[in-house]
């Protein structure tokens, strides 16, 4: 079962994430294939995703399902 707070975290990663790669929820939906309004609710914590839909938002911010969902640090290149 999903907590609110893991949500929040996700959401907010999101959020910080598309703001980093300077897109916007249009851009982030057109790219994954979703509507936007997915984008919003889940940028808002009001909706899970799914695991496809996590990856390809990994694959898009250049990061890891742990970074994204707040379970892991970005660690910089030694």
């Amino acid at each position: 079962m999903k907590s609110k707070y893991s949500d929040m975290r996700v959401a907010d990663n999101m959020r910080a994430m598309r703001a980093k790669h300077r897109m916007t929820q249009r851009e982030v939906a057109d790219a994954i294939n979703v509507n936007v309004a997915t984008i919003a609710n889940w940028e808002s914590g009001k909706g899970g995703m799914s695991f496809e839909s996590a990856w390809k938002l990994a694959d898009l911010f250049d990061c890891s399902l742990g970074e994204l969902s707040g379970t892991e640090e970005k660690h910089p290149a030694a």
